[in-house]
């Protein structure tokens, strides 16, 4: 993982580390049921076919709705949800720069979220991003 880091950055190689019982997808890992159905599941989810268009949701002053997201995410890229954001501007859209796809772990990102959600208050690395190019 460390040598050929493809799925993560620096940051989340650091929370692999650092997180004891993280389940690592090595080959063997890959073979277990349990682990097959989950990356099964995620696929469907994401490439599989949705009753609706989230893009074409009826988002309005009155709703929040946020979108927290890692520029350095090697997963899901960045841009793509930069084009949700062109299709609802009214989603507040937080790009975390240095952060990857595991950025729920890394520190203070979560209290930042919540902080945002329930108190309404913006952490100045969070801030929504207003105007973007893709």
């Amino acid at each position: 993982l460390e040598s050929n880091p493809v799925y993560f950055n620096s940051h989340d190689v650091e929370v692999l580390k650092r997180t004891t019982g993280f389940p690592m997808l090595t080959k063997d890992k890959l073979r277990e049921r349990n682990v097959f159905d989950t990356l099964r599941d995620d696929f469907m989810a994401c490439f599989g076919q949705w009753d609706f268009e989230p893009a074409d949701l009826n988002i309005t002053q009155e709703s929040s709705v946020h979108i927290w997201h890692g520029k350095e995410d090697k997963v899901v890229p960045f841009q793509l949800q930069r084009c949700v954001l062109q299709k609802q501007p009214l989603i507040n859209y937080h790009e975390i720069p240095q952060g990857g796809h595991l950025i729920v772990h890394n520190d203070g990102t979560c209290d930042a979220i919540l902080r945002s959600l329930l108190l309404g208050e913006e952490h100045k690395m969070y801030k929504p991003v207003l105007q973007l190019n893709v």
